[in-house]
Formats: structure tokens, C-alpha cells, sequence
């Protein structure tokens, strides 16, 4: 396994996917005031979804809207945190670039649509 990894790149691939993420989740946080933070570490990112910035205030709700409009563009996303309303993403390494940024336009569009 870890040969693989070595062989086929997949760290500096994970950085990759990381970077694209960040930079796209940073644009996606500047258009939809409902994005209050957006972390991560290489392909495993998060966007946390609040009712206000200054507050803080989880958006639980919103976010369930944002994974069912995704899920009925084709994207299966998932929640994490204490208050579920946190999308976590985790692309797999050989995702493609036109894979990566399909599932990235699903994801402008569902916050076009929740607000």
C-alpha cells in the first residue's frame, strides 16, 4: 500500500485536491454568509454552516437542506461536528479534476438554492 502511495504520488495529489478545495470553499464563503468557517488539511475539508458569523449559531437545519439539494443533483456529502452542521468533504485521491470540479459546482448550486 504504501508503495502505491509513493508510486502513484498520492501525497502531493492530496495536496492538490486541497488546494482546489480551500481556494473554492474560501470563494464559496464569501458569496453565502451562511459559510462561517471553512478548514482543512489536504483532500479532507470542512465548511461550517452557521445562522450568523457573529453569533455562531449552528445551522443545522440549512445544512440538512444543503445535503438533500446536492444529493438531488447527484453528490452524496455528509455532516459531522457536535451540532451537525458541518460538511465534510473527502475526495478520494484519484478523483479527476473534472470529477472534482462537477462536485463542485453541485455544491454552488445547493448554496445558491439554501441561500
Amino acid at each position: 500500500m504504501l508503495e502505491k502511495i509513493a508510486n502513484e504520488n498520492l501525497s502531493f495529489r492530496a495536496r492538490e485536491i486541497g488546494k482546489t478545495l480551500m481556494d473554492r470553499f474560501a470563494e464559496f464563503q464569501k458569496r453565502f454568509p451562511i459559510i462561517g468557517d471553512v478548514r482543512g488539511l489536504g483532500a479532507m475539508c470542512a465548511l461550517e454552516l452557521v445562522k450568523d458569523r457573529n453569533t455562531r449559531e449552528p445551522a443545522k437545519q440549512q445544512t440538512e437542506q444543503f445535503c438533500n439539494r446536492a444529493l438531488q443533483k447527484g453528490l452524496i456529502t455528509i455532516t459531522a461536528g457536535t451540532f451537525g452542521n458541518v460538511i465534510r468533504t473527502l475526495m478520494p485521491l484519484v478523483i479527476t479534476n473534472d470529477e472534482l470540479q462537477q462536485g463542485l459546482q453541485i455544491m454552488e448550486s445547493a448554496f445558491s438554492e439554501i441561500g
